[in-house]
């Protein structure tokens, strides 16, 4: 699957505003520069996986809000990550699944300890 980063970038532009964010205040929660938040909405930037953490967070949207756009309601109700997940293996290979579980072991310790930090400055209620 390739990702559209104009639309990526849409998105992300269409939450900040409804979000009353200014560029500049985004790219401040997410630790970056202005240009490059610019050059996130326009598409002209690839996200890694650490700016997507971010602006998921400060925007308080999951990520495939991001990547993937609103879900319809209908599906909203019978959506499954894991069955979405579970597609994207279908077809990888042994050695591939096993990258991929250690990338999925690896982002979760980086939010767990984006978490933590977060909880210790004071700015974000983890539930």
């Amino acid at each position: 699957m390739e990702l559209d980063y104009k639309a990526i970038g849409a998105r992300v532009k269409n939450f900040r505003k409804e979000r009353n964010l200014t560029q500049e205040k985004l790219a401040e929660l997410i630790d970056v520069s202005v240009p490059y938040m610019s050059n996130i909405e326009t598409g002209k930037k690839k996200l890694s996986m650490k700016v997507l953490v971010n602006l998921s967070s400060a925007l308080d949207v999951t990520p495939d809000e991001l990547l993937l756009g609103y879900l319809d309601t209908q599906d909203k109700t019978t959506y499954s990550p894991y069955e979405a997940i579970y597609q994207e293996l279908e077809d990888c290979t042994t050695a591939q699944v096993a990258m991929i579980a250690e990338i999925i072991a690896s982002t979760r310790r980086g939010l767990r300890l984006y978490d933590y930090k977060k909880k210790e400055e004071g700015k974000v209620h983890i539930v």
